[in-house]
């Protein structure tokens, strides 16, 4: 396996990371309160004894 190159890595970085923070902003905008306590498991919270958010 080849060594990556420092300027490569910065290069792919600077050309991606827009992209990447933009599509996780879009993300938390269509985010909705029923759609994270979906996935959450209260019997998980009972369990390790979380009593606060």
């Amino acid at each position: 396996m080849e060594k990556l190159s420092l300027n490569d890595v910065l290069q792919y970085v600077e050309e991606n990371i827009g992209i990447f923070h933009q599509k996780r902003i879009s993300s938390l905008d269509g985010l909705r309160l029923t759609q994270v306590l979906k996935r959450k498991n209260p019997y998980l919270f009972k369990v390790k004894y979380v009593l606060t958010a």
